[in-house]
């Protein structure tokens, strides 16, 4: 099939008349498209949303806007309620990070070309933009820099260490659970 687009391609450009050229140009057109209808199916990273149909619902439910401590948020009015928001942050992004070790798939999408990007549809272009969304909420650096979804060259120093992540994470929760279970117990023992 490649070899025949390929062909296409080739005879729109050197085409020996216009007519060919145009001729050439609509099959070619027609037959990536009809192609790109399937990628689905196709081997390989062609469509670079293919690793995430697993854990898409998860992801909608686990976003940090449906946290459902977020109303009292960090300034919340009692520290049990700051702690449920935090405890909430940080095992979403544990799961996050678990899926993703179990998925073996990228942990930068920067890494997904950018001509597949922009071929996808904008529904599914939001979808992947949601999915790097999730990725830098997974970086806990603070002052790590937001990055938009582009190509971009693999380095080993932009790949998040999904282990380390989640070993950071645990850490967080069982901060978090030791400094929530103290204040329950506060105020178990008042009158």
């Amino acid at each position: 099939m490649s070899h025949h687009v390929a062909e296409l391609i080739d005879q729109a450009e050197n085409g020996h008349t216009k007519t060919e050229r145009l001729n050439a140009r609509k099959k070619a057109t027609e037959t990536i498209l009809k192609i790109w209808r399937y990628r689905d199916t196709l081997p390989g990273n062609a469509n670079p949303l293919t690793p995430y149909k697993e854990i898409l619902p998860i992801l909608k439910r686990l976003r940090p806007d449906n946290n459902p401590f977020k109303r009292f948020g960090y300034d919340a009015n009692t520290k049990k309620e700051q702690l449920a928001a935090v405890l909430f942050d940080n095992l979403s992004r544990l799961v996050i990070a678990l899926l993703l070790m179990r998925l073996s798939i990228p942990s930068k999408l920067a890494d997904v070309d950018g001509v597949a990007v922009h071929a996808l549809s904008k529904a599914e272009q939001q979808v992947l933009s949601i999915l790097q969304e999730w990725v830098e909420l997974l970086d806990l650096t603070p002052s790590a820099p937001k990055r938009k979804l582009k190509p971009a060259k693999n380095t080993d120093s932009d790949k998040v260490n999904l282990n380390k992540l989640a070993l950071q994470l645990i850490d967080n929760v069982s901060d978090t659970l030791v400094e929530l279970k103290t204040e329950l117990q506060m105020s178990a023992d008042k009158p």
